[in-house]
């Protein structure tokens, strides 16, 4: 199961020369915070809330199944892939995270030259829900 995971804001641009952002930022931009996950002008497919220490829980919309994992940063530090171990995906996940206006975008770097690129769609205040109870 590959679980495409990081995405950041609203809409799509092109990938000119954007800085990425590194793990420290990284970190303060997203912990605390539960994240809404899409493509532009799709559906979202997932959320993911980050806790300190770099841990973070993962669940597709419409499930109440999480998943655990963590993240690390990989690479120059000032220009790491930031990616994710979970407790129930083989492959680690690595993603280039860039600011885009008032947000951030990801690149996915494990699809061997094709440029996924995700989006955050929205921060949400209520949390993520597993198995009844919420993160």
């Amino acid at each position: 199961m590959r679980i495409l995971v990081l995405a950041f804001v609203a809409l799509a641009a092109p990938a000119l020369a954007q800085e990425v952002v590194t793990a420290e930022e990284f970190e303060s931009l997203v912990e605390g915070r539960t994240l809404t996950y899409g493509e532009p002008g799709q559906e979202p497919y997932g959320l993911e809330h980050y806790f300190p220490n770099r841990r973070v829980t993962w669940a597709f919309v419409g499930s109440d199944e999480c998943i655990e994992g963590t993240w690390h940063a990989e690479g120059p530090p000032d220009a790491p892939a930031i990616c994710f171990d979970y407790q129930n995906d083989l492959e680690t996940q690595c993603w280039r995270i860039f600011r885009d206006g008032d947000g951030l975008r990801a690149e996915y770097l494990n699809d061997g030259g094709t440029a996924t690129m995700l989006y955050e769609l929205a921060d949400d205040p209520n949390g993520l829900v597993c198995g009844g109870v919420g993160v």
